[in-house]
C-alpha cells in the first residue's frame, strides 16, 4: 500500500512538473506567438502598403498612354435635332469632345452642321423653330452640304483616332435621346458605343440634391461649346 501510495506521490508529483513544464511552455509558445503576429502584422502592413502602391501605379498608368490615346474614354456627343419624335425628326447638328476617364485630358471633335431638306425645317415645332432661327442654325443647315453620312464618317475617324483600343463610353445631357437618333441615322456610329451610357442629366439631378451648395457655385458659360459646357458641369463636382 505504501509502495503505492509513494508511486502515486510520484505520479502526483511528475504531474505538477508537467504542469509546470506546459504552462512555461504555452508562455514562450504565446511570446513566440505574439512576437509571429507582430511580424506578420507588420508584413501585412508593409504588403498591403505594396499592394497600395502598385494598385496606385496601375490606376496611374490606367491613364496615361505614350501613343496619345485617351484612356478609360468619354465620348461626349451633342446633337441639335428638328424635334424629339425619332420617326420623323432628323439630325441637324453633331458636336463631339473626347476626354479621359478622369477629364483631366480632352480633345475637341468635329462639330458639324448637316444638311437637311427645307421641308424638314419646315416641319419643325415651334420650340426648335424660333430655337434655330435665333442661333442660326436653320440658315447654316439650309447652307450645308455636308451628309449625315459624311458626319458620321468624319466622328468616327475622330474617335477611332484618339481612343485606340479601349472602349469608349457615350457621355452628354439625355444622352440616351441622341442614342437614339444615333442608331437610326448614323448606325455605325452607335454600334462603337456600348449599353452603358454617362447621363449628365441623371448625375446632375443627383448633385443637386446631395452637394446644393456645390451647385450655386456652378459657372455657367452660355457661349462655350455645348460639349464642353456638359464637361463643366461634371467637373463642378469634381
Amino acid at each position: 500500500m505504501n509502495s503505492l501510495s509513494n508511486t502515486f506521490s510520484l505520479l502526483h508529483l511528475d504531474a505538477e512538473d508537467d504542469k509546470e513544464q506546459i504552462a512555461s511552455l504555452t508562455v514562450a509558445k504565446d511570446k513566440n506567438h505574439a512576437t509571429n503576429s507582430d511580424k506578420d502584422k507588420k508584413t501585412g502592413e508593409l504588403s498591403g502598403k505594396t499592394t497600395t502602391l502598385k494598385i496606385d501605379k496601375i490606376n496611374e498608368e490606367s491613364f496615361s498612354s505614350s501613343s496619345g490615346n485617351y484612356r478609360m474614354p468619354l465620348v461626349w456627343i451633342d446633337l441639335e435635332m428638328t424635334g424629339l419624335n425619332i420617326e420623323v425628326d432628323r439630325i441637324l447638328e453633331i458636336a463631339c469632345v473626347i476626354t479621359d476617364g478622369k477629364l483631366a485630358k480632352s480633345v475637341e471633335g468635329p462639330d458639324l452642321v448637316i444638311s437637311q431638306t427645307k421641308e424638314s425645317l419646315d416641319n419643325m415645332g415651334q420650340w426648335c423653330r424660333d430655337h434655330h432661327a435665333a442661333s442660326g442654325l436653320t440658315e447654316r443647315v439650309l447652307q450645308s452640304t455636308i451628309t449625315e453620312k459624311d458626319a458620321e464618317t468624319q466622328v468616327i475617324d475622330f474617335v477611332k483616332k484618339h481612343v485606340g483600343s479601349d472602349t469608349p463610353l457615350l457621355a452628354g445631357n439625355s444622352i440616351y435621346v441622341d442614342f437614339l437618333f444615333l442608331k437610326k441615322y448614323m448606325p455605325n456610329l452607335a454600334a462603337i458605343f456600348p449599353h452603358v451610357l454617362v447621363d449628365v442629366s441623371s448625375i446632375m439631378a443627383l448633385c443637386i440634391r446631395w452637394f446644393p451648395k456645390e451647385r450655386q457655385h456652378a459657372s455657367l458659360f452660355c457661349d462655350r461649346p455645348r460639349c464642353n459646357y456638359q464637361i463643366s458641369e461634371i467637373e463642378t463636382f469634381g
